[in-house]
C-alpha cells in the first residue's frame, strides 16, 4: 500500500527518546514507553470506536509491511484483531509430536499382539530417539530435525535406521490428515520423506546391509544347549524352549497354560497370536518334544503365563531372553562364543529359526514339513484352499529328531514311543528309517 507521507525515518526510529505514540502515517505509530521501549502499534476505527492493535518489535519495514496486510484485512470485512486471536489459539492448540505419536502407537498396538513389535514401537517414538522433537508442534518439525534423529543410527545400527525412519513417517502421514481436518493446516511435505534425507546424504539401506538375523551354526547347537541348561532363570527356559520349538520368541513368551495341554503333548498357539494372523484363520499345532515337556513340567504354575515375568500378570519381557542370551555369549575376555558363521555376529534368539530350518534341510526332512513346522504358510492361496493337513505327526517326528539332536540323543537307540504311540526311528542325523 502506498504511503501518502512517511513521517519516520529509519535514523528517527533508532533515535527517538520522547515517551507517547509518534504516527508514521495511516495508522501505524511507533510506541516509545517511559523505559526507553519500542514498538509498533495500529490505531483504526471499527463500529465507531477506537482499536489499537500491537505488531510488537520489529523493525521499520516489517512495521510497514504488517499494516499494509492490516488495511488489506479490514477493507476485506475482517476483524484483523480477532483473526490474530483466533490465529494464536489454533497455534497454541496444534497437537506436538508426542501427543500424535501415542496415537499411532496405539494404533500399532491394537494391530498386533506381539510384545516385540510393541515394545520396538514405544522406544522408537520414545525419548531414547525421538527426545528432541516430542514437545514441538508436529507443523513445525522439518527433515533437519529427522536428520539429527537418524544420523547416529544410520550407519551403526542400520536395521535401528531402517524402522525409526518407518515408523518417523507414519506418525507424519497421519499428522498431515490430523492438521488438514482439524486444524485447516496443510503440511507442505513429510519431513521424514526419503528424497528429502536422500538429498542430505542418506545412503539407502539395502537387504545385504542389514542383514539376517545372526543364527548358530547347527553343528554349535549340543554345546549351546549344554550351556543353556546350565544356566538358572525363566528366560534361560524360555531360550530353551525357543531354540527347541523353533517358534519365534514373541510366540513363546506369550504363551499360556491354557495352549498347552501336557500330556498329549501339543501346543495350539491361536490365529491372532501368530505374526500372519491377518491372513491366517486356523491356529498353529505345535507338536512339542519329550525334551519340551521335561522343561514345561518343571516351571513354577505363577500365573496364566508359561514364562511369567516379574511383574504380576505380565509374562516375561521381550528383552529378558535376549539380555540372557547376551550375559552367557561371553568369554572371560568378553568376547562372544556363539556367532553367525557367514557375519560373524553375536548370535540372536530369533537366528535360532533358521538353525532349525538349516538342520532340517541338510538332513533331508522335506521342504514342506519345515516349513510348516516354522508356522509359514505352505503354497500359493489356491493350493492351501485344497490343503486340509497340517501334517502334524509327520512334524512330530521331525521335531522330536531335532529335540535328540540338540540334547546329543540318539533316536535310533531311543525306542520309547511318541505321544503313546509307537513312530518311526530316527537315526542320529534326523533322517526317517522303516519301522520294524
Amino acid at each position: 500500500m502506498a504511503r501518502a507521507a512517511k513521517r519516520l525515518s529509519a535514523r528517527a526510529v533508532e533515535t527517538i527518546a520522547k515517551p507517547g505514540y509518534h504516527a508514521d502515517g495511516d495508522g501505524l505509530y511507533l510506541v516509545v514507553d517511559k523505559s526507553g521501549a519500542r514498538r509498533w502499534a495500529f490505531i483504526f476505527h471499527s463500529q465507531g470506536k477506537r482499536r489499537e492493535m500491537g505488531l510488537g518489535r520489529i523493525g521499520l519495514k516489517e512495521a510497514r509491511d504488517a499494516a499494509d496486510e492490516v488495511h488489506r484485512q479490514i477493507r476485506s470485512g475482517i476483524d484483523p484483531i480477532s483473526t490474530r486471536r483466533a490465529a494464536r489459539d489454533n497455534k497454541a492448540s496444534i497437537p506436538t509430536f508426542e501427543s500424535l505419536s501415542r496415537e499411532v502407537i496405539a494404533d500399532a498396538h491394537a494391530r498386533s499382539a506381539n510384545a516385540k513389535v510393541r515394545y520396538q514401537w514405544e522406544l522408537l517414538l520414545g525419548s531414547a530417539y525421538c527426545g528432541t522433537i516430542l514437545q514441538k508442534p508436529i507443523n513445525e518439525i522439518t527433515t533437519l530435525d529427522i536428520e539429527r534423529i537418524l544420523r547416529p543410527v544410520w550407519r551403526s545400527k542400520p536395521e535401528t535406521g531402517r524402522k525409526l525412519l518407518a515408523r518417523l513417517r507414519r506418525v507424519f502421514d497421519y499428522a498431515r490428515v490430523h492438521l488438514r481436518d482439524r486444524h485447516g493446516i496443510t503440511m507442505l511435505g513429510n519431513p521424514a520423506a526419503w528424497e528429502d534425507l536422500r538429498d542430505r546424504g542418506f545412503e539407502r539401506i539395502t537387504k545385504l546391509m542389514r542383514g539376517r538375523q545372526a543364527a548358530l551354526d547347527y553343528e554349535q547347537v549340543p554345546a549351546f544347549v549344554r550351556a543353556v541348561q546350565a544356566r538358572p532363570g525363566i528366560a534361560a527356559r524360555a531360550l530353551e524352549v525357543t531354540l527347541l520349538t523353533g517358534l519365534r520368541t514373541g510366540e513363546v513368551i506369550g504363551a499360556t497354560w491354557s495352549e498347552i495341554d501336557l500330556e498329549r503333548q501339543i501346543w495350539v498357539i491361536p490365529p491372532e497370536r501368530l505374526k500372519d494372523r491377518r491372513t491366517r484363520t486356523e491356529p498353529h499345532r505345535v507338536p512339542l518334544s519329550r525334551e519340551v515337556i521335561e522343561v514345561l513340567r518343571a516351571l513354577p504354575r505363577l500365573s496364566a503365563y508359561v514364562f511369567a515375568g516379574q511383574r504380576s500378570g505380565k509374562p516375561l519381557s521381550n528383552m529378558a531372553m535376549l539380555t540372557a542370551l547376551k550375559k552367557m555369549n561371553r568369554d572371560t575376555s568378553g568376547q562372544p562364543i556363539w556367532v553367525d558363521p557367514k557375519s560373524g555376529r553375536s548370535v540372536t534368539p530369533h537366528g535360532f529359526r533358521a538353525t532349525f530350518r538349516t538342520w532340517g534341510e541338510d538332513v533331508g526332512f522335506a521342504r514342506e514339513l519345515l516349513e510348516e513346522a516354522l508356522g509359514h504358510q505352505i503354497g500359493s492361496a489356491v493350493e492351501r484352499a485344497y490343503r486340509r493337513t497340517d501334517s502334524f505327526e509327520r512334524r512330530r517326528t521331525v521335531m522330536q529328531a531335532w529335540a535328540d539332536f540338540c540334547c546329543e540323543k540318539s533316536a535310533a537307540t531311543d525306542s520309547s514311543p511318541i505321544n503313546g504311540e509307537a513312530g518311526a526311528r530316527i537315526d542320529v542325523h534326523g533322517l526317517e528309517q522303516p519301522s520294524e
